[in-house]
């Protein structure tokens, strides 16, 4: 095995300033996710005439292809050599082709029905590598940033409260801004290619600043210098029989994983039905806008007191609260079926504080499973912990998504059409509410 000799780190105690700079990267991350979640399968089924299950079929194979290489790229971060250190380094290199790839996504050129089949596929499935290449990177760099777990609960706040501008921004402006760029709604191509390169510009300048705003925190381990007087610590590579060995043994980081699956499983299936459920069942595009604002608006009270769970009930503690909230949230709304603005808005509210909860402390506990893990057998793969926590939420999406585009196709859907038969109505209703709170009653299982 290769040796090399590091000079003991010490915890870090991190500005604000970069602590904010650094949590950019997450907004980039939910901004790119979002639009795609909510938007992805509308863009593709209503406005590019594709068929929902050729559609579903293109995100779920390049999902499986995500959760197969995100071990590989959690690899590669661990065995990055720079001197910008194992993160940063590709958040510098992957921001910018990442960025036009991202817009490519949500532009339609002037192809056969097969070419643009192709075209979705290829762009789709580049957006998600490029994706990988730059989440996994962002949220090992978290724990190098600094071992103090206290400074890791606060970035986890400051990432919660800006993780509350795109989750409020993409919901309630993308469809109008799709629709003002897309000349009121007659050309519905040209408006989302438009946001598309809004959100890819998003992601660029976003991914840079957490570069920019990371310099000179990352432990740069494979070039400091033993001094005289300086605790020296040897640190032997772990073949990958070793890592994946010490994996399976993680219990608590198996049932993170667990929980953050089902937990993107639930909201992804919901989310990819928003658009079509606001237009169709509601009635009102617009006030899919304002139940996002106002819901999210009311997250924001739990991101502030997020501290206060955290040290009240731990972090496993807090996750479990998200979750009962999350199915009540979505309960509420099936039992009364969604009967009036009222309900629709209350029931939105309370699971969104719930998810909000669960996903500020789902990274929290990835790194206690880390602590865990090295103590229960000597092997440090922080990379690859995140590379699992990546793999997660995007099986979650690769079901998610793709089981609501099929799902489609057993009801009489018609792509564009002014009103959908009673059946499909039904449906959205269910993936809406139900559906959700059965995934959050399963996730707090293992929570």
């Amino acid at each position: 095995m290769e040796q090399k000799v590091l000079t003991k780190i010490e915890p870090v105690k991190l500005p604000w300033k970069v602590k904010i700079l650094y949590c950019m990267g997450e907004f980039s991350k939910t901004t790119t996710i979002i639009m795609l979640m909510a938007f992805g399968m509308y863009f593709y089924t209503e406005v590019c005439g594709i068929n929902s299950g050729v559609a579903s079929t293109i995100i779920l194979v390049a999902k499986i292809w995500d959760i197969i290489n995100d071990p590989m790229m959690g690899a590669l971060v661990d065995r990055t050599k720079s001197k910008e250190g194992k993160c940063r380094i590709w958040l510098k290199y992957m921001s910018l082709p990442g960025a036009i790839v991202f817009a490519l996504a949500f532009m339609m050129p002037e192809l056969t029905a097969t070419g643009k089949i192709v075209w979705v596929a290829i762009t789709y499935t580049l957006q998600g590598m490029f994706a990988t290449a730059l989440m996994i990177p962002l949220n090992t760099l978290m724990g190098r940033l600094t071992s103090d777990p206290v400074e890791r609960a606060s970035l986890n706040q400051i990432k919660g409260i800006i993780n509350l501008i795109p989750n409020l921004i993409v919901p309630a402006a993308t469809m109008p801004m799709v629709i003002f760029f897309g000349k009121g709604g007659a050309d519905m191509q040209r408006g989302f290619l438009v946001v598309g390169i809004i959100y890819a510009v998003v992601f660029l300048v976003s991914n840079m600043l957490a570069y920019i705003g990371t310099r000179g925190y990352e432990p740069l381990e494979h070039l400091a210098e033993e001094t005289e007087g300086q605790e020296a610590v040897k640190v032997e590579q772990p073949s990958m029989g070793a890592v994946l060995k010490a994996l399976l043994k993680n219990t608590p980081w198996l049932f993170c994983i667990g929980l953050y699956l089902v937990d993107m499983l639930a909201s992804s299936v919901a989310s990819t039905v928003m658009t079509w459920y606001f237009q169709y069942n509601i009635g009102s595009i617009p006030l899919m806008s304002l139940i996002s604002t106002v819901s999210l608006g009311a997250s924001l009270v739990v991101y502030i007191f997020l501290g206060v769970f955290i040290k009240k009930f731990g972090n496993a503690g807090t996750s479990a609260i998200g979750c009962v909230l999350s199915v009540l949230g979505f309960a509420l709304r099936f039992v009364l079926h969604d009967c009036n603005t009222a309900v629709l808005l209350t029931g939105n509210i309370i699971s969104n504080l719930g998810t909000g909860l669960v996903g500020c402390t789902i990274l929290l506990c990835i790194f206690d499973a880390k602590v865990y893990g090295e103590w229960k057998t000597g092997v440090d793969n922080e990379a690859i912990l995140m590379s699992g926590f990546s793999v997660s939420y995007k099986t979650g999406q690769a079901l998610g998504g793709p089981i609501a585009g099929y799902l489609l196709l057993t009801v009489p859907y018609v792509a564009q059409a002014a009103a959908q038969e009673q059946s499909v109505l039904n449906l959205w209703f269910y993936e809406s509410t139900l559906m959700p709170a059965i995934g959050f009653a399963v996730a707090l299982v293992f929570s």
